[in-house]
């Protein structure tokens, strides 16, 4: 290419037109050989961002990407909505087709699914769900929840909410007038279950999923965050469950998870070592532990991990709550 990219760049948006591209000394013919050579990635037609900006993105930022290459891209008035104004809120997503921007047209346009594009039409009152983000126009944060609890899976609903009453607890306040609001909205009785099972306190999407199956499975709800302290007063471990009525412990084990546990100058080997140890320590005042990965949690997996729970649970209350005497101090 002829020039560098920070002239060509959108303030904050780290994309840029052809247009944008041509006016700074750019052809159509240094655009494809800068594409071939790996240099920039093409958003949608006449859309592009530097590969190397693009690359460095998670999904979710990908998609941010492609959903300001689309606004850039339309003639009416629409703002982000769904997913797509989630993902602008940095809430988690989960099982959402990313390569699809979900916008709310503002003006009289029709809605229709077009190429990597959902276009909505507005049905009720929004100017009011409306903000800036960033530059972006988008509905508000507690919309976009509402909005994934009603048109996505449960397991999608619950992570997104929980990620954004972790963000923000006060949120909730808004997702129950939007309840109200909304009680005919499409999809709000999945909407209303998603938020009733949403807690700020689950730290991962893994453990948001895994509290799905509990309740699909009929199995207790637990305390989540559950601090275990040993007989001296010292802090041993924080499980993710604990059912207290059971003695039980349940701990999700992803990827990212011990991504974030690792150590600076640590192996792999060592973090599982020492995670081992922390859960010795918290089972060793007579409580039970379940372990949980993705696979244990998905569809096809899931009845039967959750059967054995069920076995585990009822275990662990015959080993270490019936006849189990406490003597206060």
């Amino acid at each position: 290419m002829n020039v560098n990219f920070g002239p060509l760049l959108r303030t904050n948006r780290e994309i840029f037109s052809r247009a944008e591209a041509i006016d700074c000394g750019e052809t159509d013919r240094t655009l494809a050989t800068a594409r071939h050579e790996g240099l920039i990635v093409r958003l949608r037609r006449g859309m592009y961002a530097p590969a190397d900006l693009y690359n460095a993105r998670h999904d979710a930022g990908k998609h941010l990407l492609h959903a300001c290459a689309a606004l850039a891209a339309q003639k009416g008035t629409v703002a982000l909505t769904g997913p797509s104004a989630a993902a602008l809120h940095g809430f988690a997503l989960y099982q959402e087709d990313l390569t699809i921007v979900h916008l709310v047209r503002l003006d009289r346009g029709s809605s229709h699914h077009a190429a990597k594009g959902n276009h909505h039409v507005v049905t009720q009152d929004i100017e009011d769900d409306l903000g800036l983000y960033g530059g972006i126009l988008a509905i508000n944060p507690a919309r976009a929840v509402w909005e994934v609890a009603c048109r996505s899976s449960l397991e999608s609903g619950v992570v997104t909410a929980d990620s954004a009453l972790r963000q923000d607890p006060r949120l909730a306040e808004a997702l129950e007038e939007l309840q109200q609001r909304f009680a005919y909205f499409s999809g709000s009785r999945s909407g209303r279950l998603a938020v009733s099972l949403a807690d700020p306190r689950a730290e991962t999407p893994g453990e948001s999923v895994t509290r799905v199956q509990f309740y699909r499975n009929d199995i207790p709800m637990p305390e989540l965050q559950f601090h275990v302290i040993d007989r001296h007063g010292v802090l041993v471990g924080i499980s993710d469950f604990y059912w207290d009525r059971h003695r039980h412990l349940g701990e999700f084990d992803g990827m990212i998870k011990y991504q974030r546990l690792l150590r600076s100058g640590e192996t792999a080997s060592d973090c599982v070592i020492r995670e081992k140890k922390r859960e010795d320590a918290m089972r060793a005042d007579l409580r039970g532990m379940s372990r949980f990965i993705w696979p244990d949690v998905m569809p096809q997996r899931a009845r039967r991990t959750m059967a054995d729970l069920a076995q585990a649970l009822d275990q662990s209350y015959r080993l270490y709550v019936r006849g189990r005497t406490i003597i206060a101090g």
